[in-house]
């Protein structure tokens, strides 16, 4: 990746609206010019993208092993079981946009799975543990179904998991949920959420050399998930380090970070999204913290540029993918292009589980086309899962299912780490780097 990124518009602003970027959000809020130096354990010094150019996909008819073209309609289609949270507070609609997107991509310009469409089985977990066993139940039952994605399954993964118990394959960008890591058959890509937020502690004390942190998340069960693993991550790396939450519907933030100790930290680490993201960066610029601020990709969102007046915070972001709205990654340039073709529209575009839902999905046409459309069975896509080792789309070099005998369907535990800088532009901090050893 270049070293300096190009000025890049949120998908909330308009052409008309550009000016509103030259508002700059919290200053003083914990903006971090963080040094360059690399980091054990991965790290590259600056921020060059040290990744073999065939680790970085942008040729998506290549990677899939298609036929350049549309699929045949007149074939029988191949159907991918796909599950996620939506359609309640804290759920992930992109995730299930980009999938969709992913396969009207493959449908129209990849030639389908060995020119058959591509089509998903969609069923979703809106609020409640026990809806991820109808989901389980739903795609199970479906025998035109050999095997099934997962965007953002923090919720319902457990109930879901005893139904499915590894008679079809699962594939997932990031595994939110608690029991992903160990379900049978499962495998993801991305990693889970104690592997990647162990590159926080990493990040803090090899680049930031920080001694001390303060968590603020939000007491919703994902951010609690995410806010474990940070601490835990944080810890391993010998930080001291204070975590508080906050009722996701408050406003007022100043007594839980005055609570975390972000007034003394060394580093502090919002995890939260929306209004939570807007209530933290108010609240540290209220109290003047001026420490770094590294927080996750969930605070990027157009609605925290809203409510800020019209940009995010200069904070640092850790990404277990390259940044979906670094137009200046050739991988992410590459998906900003093509999902927009496919009708991804710029907001969804820059929401991380979009680009993974992106990813998951193109990364199992890979597969299918390797196994070949009249050969496809749970059996058969899960031995070819076991053999896949990337690249994956928008992610790191080593793909490597198993590392963790405690947690086999993790593949990654690796993330990179940019600089927002206001304007829409970012600059990466960080190659790929891994969790404290």
């Amino acid at each position: 990746m270049p070293a300096t990124s190009r000025p890049l518009r949120l998908g909330l602003v308009s052409a008309a609206m550009a000016p509103l970027l030259g508002i700059a959000a919290c200053s003083g809020s914990g903006t971090n010019a963080a040094s360059s130096t690399g980091a054990s354990g991965g790290a590259s010094s600056a921020s060059a993208d040290s990744r073999p150019v065939s680790d970085v996909v942008t040729d998506y008819l290549g990677y899939a092993g298609g036929k350049a073209g549309k699929a045949d309609a007149g074939l029988e289609p191949v159907t991918l079981g796909w599950v996620n949270v939506e359609g309640g507070p804290g759920g992930s609609p992109e995730a299930t946009l980009g999938a969709r997107a992913a396969v009207k991509y493959v449908n129209d310009r990849l030639g389908g799975i060995g020119g058959h469409p591509l089509k998903l089985n969609v069923c979703t977990v809106v609020s409640a543990e026990e809806e991820g066993q109808k989901c389980g139940q739903q795609l199970l039952g479906d025998k035109t179904v050999s095997a099934i994605g997962v965007g953002n399954l923090y919720l319902g993964d457990a109930s879901f998991n005893s139904v499915v118990a590894g008679r079809k394959p699962v594939l997932v960008g990031v595994a939110t949920g608690p029991t992903m890591p160990t379900a049978k058959n499962t495998f993801s890509t991305f990693g889970d959420l104690p592997h990647i937020f162990g590159t926080w502690g990493t990040y803090a004390r090899d680049v930031l050399k920080a001694k001390t942190a303060a968590v603020i998340h939000t007491s919703t069960p994902g951010d609690k998930i995410a806010s474990g693993a940070a601490v835990k991550g944080l810890k391993a790396a010998g930080l001291k380090v204070k975590s508080v939450g906050f009722d996701a519907q408050s406003t007022d933030l100043i007594g839980p970070v005055t609570a975390a100790g972000a007034n003394t930290a060394d580093v502090v680490v919002p995890i939260s999204i929306g209004g939570g993201c807007v209530g933290i960066a108010k609240a540290l610029k209220q109290l003047n913290v001026t420490k770094p601020v590294v927080s996750t990709p969930l605070c990027m969102s157009p609605d925290v540029a809203q409510g800020l007046g019209g940009d995010l915070p200069t904070w640092t972001y850790g990404v277990a993918q390259t940044l979906p709205i670094d137009s200046s990654a050739a991988d992410s340039k590459a998906f900003l292009k093509a999902s927009a073709q496919a009708g991804l529209d710029k907001d969804d575009q820059s929401k991380v589980f979009a680009p993974l839902g992106w990813s998951t999905v193109l990364t199992y046409a890979k597969v299918l086309n390797t196994v070949g459309p009249d050969k496809i069975t749970p059996a058969s896509v899960t031995e070819q899962l076991k053999k896949f080792t990337g690249p994956v789309i928008m992610g790191a070099a080593e793909v490597k299912c198993g590392k963790y005998p405690d947690a086999p369907a993790v593949c990654n535990d690796q993330a990179r780490f940019y600089q927002y800088e206001g304007k829409g532009q970012f600059k990466p901090l960080t190659d790929w780097i891994r969790p404290p050893q």
